[in-house]
């Protein structure tokens, strides 16, 4: 009998918008929370952008759910030989590359380069995750825990796993969100890393592993309750709002227990408007490409962008002022991520640049609403 093998799953093109917008959202993050340190503004002008940022605080939560979602739907049965090559390669590698240049970097323009300073700089980022790059220790945990988990998660029901996933992520994070478990040892010791251990995570691994294995399971729900959605997305979104706004819990991060449930309708919200483009931009699909560089230089265009600023002999506007970083935050590491990849060995560097082509979302076959 003649042994038949799987077909290859075509692409998501949905994702490229999601990773899109994720990544934008990180970007514009950084160039409101910068332009605050940088100017003194209005207390309530201040605090709408602290409020605005803690609506895009899904960023992060959503770009780490897409490795899953994608790792799932691409390789239901098992993962292939190369798997592990590739993402050390062009994850892993260009991970440490820009650990050592952010750990290098702010000794040459300032205090002076020693090397003990320099190893001790390279061990919190690269290692302990403490710098915007910490992501990327997040999903590799991810591909460990799919090779780990996959024949448990197989075995039981979706609905009890995403349930038990939800309420330990949940609490997790509530330990470190609020001041009541700080007397622990533990919990005090840890708390500076909090964000790395897989618990706090595990909600967006398991509904997206989930969902990436039962795409067409996930495409059926997220058309017949989409309207659930936008209504559970808007109530979700309020809480942290209303949190800092009553002073209860008040740190604009996505490492908070309440941004959680937002993210995963925020991810639906977004999957069904990629579906509703008849084409996916061309700026989409450049930005989804080079999102790995954005995320790994947009802090050093940013940070030379305020010195040029600062130089300059006129006045800038705080609006312009994120404006501009958010252009430099994208539009640089675009340009740097794609000759990069022009070069031998440049992916090493910045990751992987696919030259985008534009293309329609997918229109796999979904359940009448």
């Amino acid at each position: 009998m003649r042994k038949e093998h799987p077909m290859k799953r075509t692409m998501i093109n949905e994702i490229f918008f999601i990773r899109a917008i994720a990544c934008l959202c990180v970007v514009l993050i950084h160039s409101m929370t910068m332009t605050q340190h940088n100017y003194e503004l209005f207390r309530l002008t201040d605090e709408l952008m602290y409020m605005f940022k803690l609506t895009i605080m899904f960023a992060t939560p959503v770009f780490v759910m897409i490795s899953e979602f994608l790792l799932s739907y691409s390789y239901p049965d098992r993962l292939p030989k190369a798997f592990w090559k590739k993402r050390i390669l062009y994850i892993l590698v260009p991970y440490i590359v820009m650990a050592v240049i952010y750990s290098a970097y702010p000794l040459l323009v300032g205090t002076g380069f020693t090397w003990g300073r320099f190893m001790e700089l390279f061990f919190e980022k690269g290692f302990l995750g403490l710098w915007h790059g910490y992501f990327v220790l997040i999903i590799f945990q991810f591909y460990a825990l799919h090779f780990l988990l996959k024949k448990y998660f197989d075995r039981f029901n979706p609905f009890l796993m995403i349930g038990i996933s939800l309420v330990i992520n949940m609490f997790y994070l509530a330990i470190y969100n609020f001041s009541w478990f700080h007397d622990f040892a533990f919990v005090s010791a840890l708390r500076p890393y909090y964000k790395l251990p897989f618990l706090g995570w595990i909600f967006y691994f398991t509904v997206a592993y989930y969902a990436g294995k039962n795409i067409d399971v996930f495409l059926s729900f997220i058309q017949k309750y989409k309207y659930y959605l936008l209504a559970g997305a808007a109530l979700t979104g309020m809480v942290p709002l209303l949190m800092r706004y009553n002073h209860i819990y008040s740190v604009v991060s996505s490492k908070r227990f309440d941004v959680v449930l937002y993210t995963f309708f925020i991810f639906c919200l977004l999957y069904l408007i990629a579906r509703q483009l008849k084409k996916t931009p061309t700026i989409v699909m450049w930005i989804s490409s080079s999102s790995y560089g954005i995320y790994l230089l947009h802090p050093l265009f940013q940070f030379n962008t305020i010195d040029f600023l600062q130089s300059m002999p006129f006045y800038t506007n705080f609006g312009v002022h994120i404006i501009l970083l958010f252009i430099m935050g994208v539009g640089g590491p675009i340009l740097v991520t794609y000759l990069l990849n022009k070069v031998p060995y440049g992916a090493l560097i910045v990751g992987k640049f696919n030259t985008p082509k534009t293309s329609a979302p997918s229109k796999a076959k979904m359940k009448a609403s």
